[in-house]
């Protein structure tokens, strides 16, 4: 067992604003004997913040726990909140944008094609 803490970041690679990341698991977590086929991630979403449509080759599944937002997907918007689960698939365009008065939260999983180098913390452990 291995028990890592990663800085909470704004988001990257991306127009965003208002977002924060905070890695929970990623490629260097464990040894060898872990597989890196996915990594966990916990955003917030500040009210009135977005993380703009963009894409990659990687599917991606998120887990709302507070807030609500629009997420749009291949030019299409539905509005989720607590208890929804949204997946998107490898290299499908989407975006999300906060419209409840508190931060939109969720879990975020996404999968590490390759040799997973979409699946690295952006801080080294504390």
């Amino acid at each position: 067992m291995e028990i890592k803490g990663y800085d909470v970041k704004e988001a990257y690679g991306t127009n965003a604003e208002g977002v924060t990341i905070r890695w929970l698991s990623e490629k260097r977590t464990g040894g060898e004997e872990y597989m890196h086929h996915f990594a966990l991630r916990y955003f917030v979403i500040k009210p009135g913040g977005y993380l703009a449509p963009h894409k990659h080759p990687w599917e991606q599944e998120i887990a709302i726990t507070k807030g609500r937002l629009v997420a749009t997907a291949e030019g299409k918007s539905v509005e989720a909140g607590p208890g929804d689960v949204l997946y998107f698939a490898t290299n499908e365009e989407h975006g999300f944008k906060t419209i409840s008065d508190e931060s939109c939260e969720f879990y975020c999983v996404i999968g590490c094609p390759g040799k997973g180098e979409n699946c690295i913390g952006l801080d080294e452990p504390r």
